[in-house]
């Protein structure tokens, strides 16, 4: 065989062949125009993806910082700021808090101060929207919209008078009530649903408020690496010396966190990308098998097999010319104009020019993985076409010549078996294809679950709506809600369930047996109240000081059967509503069981001239008690409200949880808040309040999010169509002859549809061995709110019989396309 050397033949050679197959380049130019595409796209989602998760975190935060040091000194501040390691350090100090309105109560309005490092750096950062500026004078403000909304101002303007009665949080204070005029210089929106306030230096200096007081000052650390470890945090205290109350509050599994987090995106990444290759390979696989019997032809000429892998080879450069920066192109569109319009239809605060998703290294990654992804997917079968000899070429029919098929029995159950096995590498590739996909789905349906606000809000928010009593804190407190008031929101039609909780204060004389551990280890921790000597020696002497009260807390049936539902407790219901068993909630220290089963002695504090010391048996010990004001350093007592109304009059009812019959019901909500509207003692805490501002981030985290996946599902899909339609056309002329000794086209398509089905039967029961778990590993690792685990079952029930179907039909629709002409013309072909 002679060698031909002549480079010019081979190009007008390769050129005459490439513009004779225009079809099937026009196939490959699409495979490697959509991997492009997909892939430079689903990198520019995920990083917005991500970026948008990481934005909401922080607005959930409130602040853009990493670690905070509490009552920090001066020099301890000016130490840090030094520090090459800071990035930023702000101030922040709590200095007042707000208790009215005009003749509205309010319900622990805290007034905060900021230097401007915080302000600017930390704080603008997580917010989603703020109006006006920081203040500047002594007597402005500005608010949260939420504290704007317990004072009934829904309309805010900068410049309006906003009267307020507040108490500084000095340590010298004597809780004297100021009243005073302010401006509002600015109002801001974020996710923490607390009602807050920020005011001017010169405010924050006349409250008497030091930074270093307990509990009021904080220094927000933003470092310039967030991956910090325990030695590194331990390498700063050690310069700049804490006090015995001091503390840096920071997260020691910051670096194992990211590990995780970055090895299950990684993953996904891996996924994505082994998905694209697969889908250049098949198309590319399929290409140049079908011209198997053309390079025979050429070798009979005197083509050598490295001219004809040069030839294959040139194929490839001018495909990858036009499909990798057509595919850039796509991208940079959607990236750049229909994704930040989708965001910004979900969130109007958010400018279209302010979604940043084009990112240069996006489409470097993309385009040099298209190349060699084409480059090596066409590697080995151009070495199947240079190795393949003039006779194997001609006799070539597009299967593996070590498969071997063996008719056994005529039925069509046994033929789908055989042909879904005859090709193990299609086998093998369609089921990765499918599964892997099915699996990044179920992934990312998860991830969009862990911030579905509605998820948060269940696992955070146990009733619909709140209602708090606002006079608990005052000398003259009284009966803002009313029995009638109760029973009016029960008899609602859309009301499931009303619980009532009451309270009082009371006295616990000193008992070792049971409060004795416990105040020794409140006095080891940094909310000692002082001197343990002098203090227990004080508490024994005067039981009713005030520091030392606890907090009687009755609860009705309802919420005693959510706490030991909860909680697992087992406690006999008549004993407790006999007043025979009681709860205690631990809150400022853990301490064991111990006290379970001993008995309390408490004299209830009221009005009543029968107030007499009482015993009750303590049941169990839980964490969270369902009151919303503390009392004293003691522990709160939790008793039945028949028990607490037997031993005391004209006991106060704090406030009241309600559920509806259905969550989220704007129009129960209206109703019952009609019913408190002109009541301004009464202040309310509502989860669809809180769902309204979180449902905003909740719909991009979903455009993001599920983009990716559709678009993973498109990549699989097409490789499925792909190969089935190679491999119908591969066994067209096989088809014919099973027509021509007998079988019916209904039992040809029946053959077909049952190979798809079993495709998609497999890659689904694949996906779930796959999906479920690599779910659970991302859920665990990205889960910071504390839901729990579940798979979005409607979504994902979707998927699966949208995958079903397209399976079964896809197959179908090819037969039909290909199978034209009688069968002694397809015999022929």
């Amino acid at each position: 065989m002679l060698k031909v050397k002549n480079r010019e033949v081979i190009s007008e050679l390769a050129k005459l062949t490439y513009k004779a197959n225009k079809k099937r380049n026009l196939l490959t130019v699409t495979a490697i125009f959509l991997t492009t595409f997909l892939i430079s796209t689903v990198l520019s989602l995920g990083l917005s993806y991500w970026n948008t998760i990481s934005l909401r975190q922080t607005r959930m935060t409130g602040m853009d910082y990493d670690i905070e040091l509490s009552e920090p000194t001066e020099e301890q501040v000016s130490v840090i700021r030094r520090m090459d390691t800071v990035t930023y350090a702000g101030l922040y100090v709590k200095c007042a808090v707000v208790s009215q309105y005009q003749d509205r109560l309010l319900d622990k309005l805290r007034l905060f101060w900021m230097d401007d490092i915080c302000w600017e750096k930390q704080t603008i950062p997580a917010l989603e929207t703020y109006t006006g500026t920081y203040p500047q004078k002594e007597n402005e403000i500005m608010l949260s919209l939420s504290a704007l909304k317990d004072m009934g101002i829904s309309s805010p303007r900068t410049g309006i008078a906003i009267p307020l009665m507040y108490q500084t949080l000095s340590e010298i204070s004597d809780n004297t009530v100021t009243q005073k005029n302010f401006i509002l210089s600015g109002w801001f929106t974020d996710y923490t649903g607390s009602s807050k306030g920020f005011v001017s230096k010169e405010f924050y200096q006349e409250t008497g408020v030091k930074q270093t007081d307990l509990t009021q000052g904080m220094l927000k650390i933003s470092l310039r690496n967030s991956l910090y470890s325990k030695e590194d945090i331990i390498q700063m205290q050690n310069k700049i010396g804490l006090s015995r109350t001091q503390f840096i509050d920071a997260d020691y599994d910051t670096i194992s966190n990211f590990c995780k987090v970055t090895a299950a995106l990684l993953g996904l990444l891996l996924l994505i990308f082994f998905s694209g290759c697969l889908f250049i390979y098949n198309t590319l696989y399929i290409s140049i098998s079908k011209d198997i019997h053309y390079y025979g032809q050429l070798k009979t000429l005197g083509t050598t097999s490295a001219q004809i892998k040069a030839l294959i080879y040139r194929h490839v450069i001018w495909n990858s010319l036009k499909g990798i920066p057509l595919g850039l192109a796509f991208s940079a569109v959607i990236a750049k104009l229909i994704i930040p319009q989708a965001l910004h239809v979900v969130n109007p605060t958010i400018s279209e020019k302010d979604v940043v998703m084009i990112s240069p290294g996006v489409f470097i990654i993309a385009a040099v993985f298209s190349l060699l992804t084409t480059f090596v997917s066409s590697n080995k079968p151009a070495n199947m076409a240079k190795d393949c000899s003039p006779v194997e070429a001609m006799r070539y029919a597009g299967v593996s010549g070590k498969e071997k098929i063996h008719r056994r029995g005529g039925n069509i159950t046994s033929m789908i078996k055989q042909n879904l096995l005859r090709d193990k590498k299609q086998f093998v590739v369609i089921l990765l294809s499918l599964s892997l996909a099915v699996s990044l789905f179920l992934v990312v349906n998860v991830v969009i679950r862990i911030n579905n606000a509605k998820w948060i809000l269940n696992s955070s928010y146990d009733y619909d709506l709140r209602v708090l009593n606002q006079t608990m804190l005052d000398e003259d407190e009284y009966q803002a809600i009313t029995d009638d008031l109760i029973e009016t929101i029960r008899s609602l039609d859309r009301v499931k369930d009303v619980r009532v909780v009451k309270s009082a204060a009371a006295s616990v004389p000193y008992q070792e047996d049971m409060y004795g551990e416990y105040y020794k280890k409140l006095y080891e921790s940094r909310y000692s109240p002082g001197n343990y000597e002098d203090d227990m020696k004080s508490y024994k002497q005067n039981p009713d000081d005030d520091l030392f009260t606890c907090r009687l807390v009755g609860i009705d049936e309802q919420q005693f059967d959510k706490l030991t539902r909860e909680f697992g407790i087992k406690l006999d219901k008549d004993d407790f509503k006999n007043g025979k068993i009681a709860l205690i909630s631990m809150n400022l220290v853990d301490i064991d069981n111990h006290i379970v089963h001993k008995k309390l002695n408490f004299t209830p504090r009221g009005n009543s001239e029968t107030n007499k010391e009482e015993n009750i048996e303590i049941g169990a010990v839980i964490k969270d008690c369902p009151a919303y004001y503390a009392g004293g350093y003691n522990p709160e007592l939790i008793v039945s409200n028949s028990y607490l109304e037997k031993i005391m009059d004209n006991v106060i009812t704090e406030l009241l949880q309600i559920d509806y019959d259905e969550s989220y019901s704007i129009k129960t909500e209206n109703t019952i808040l009609k019913l408190i509207k002109e009541n301004h003692a009464l202040s309310y805490d509502s989860k669809l309040e809180r769902y309204s501002e979180m449902k905003v981030s909740e719909n991009q985290v979903k455009i993001l999010g599920n983009s990716i996946g559709i678009i993973v599902m498109i990549l699989a899909i097409l490789n499925y169509i792909n190969m089935m339609a190679a491999s119908i056309q591969n066994r067209s002329k096989e088809l014919a002859i099973l027509e021509s000794i007998g079988m019916t086209t209904k039992q040809i398509q029946k053959m077909i549809i049952g190979e798809g089905a079993g495709y998609a039967g497999i890659s689904l029961i694949l996906a779930m061995f796959t999906g479920i778990p690599s779910s659970y590993a991302v859920f665990y690792n990205l889960n910071i709110y504390g839901i729990p685990f579940s798979i979005p079952l409607f979504s994902n029930l979707v998927l699966v019989i949208a995958i079903i179907i397209i399976c079964i039909t896809a197959p179908v629709l090819i037969l039909k396309r290909l199978y034209n002409g009688t069968v002694i013309e397809r015999l022929r072909e």
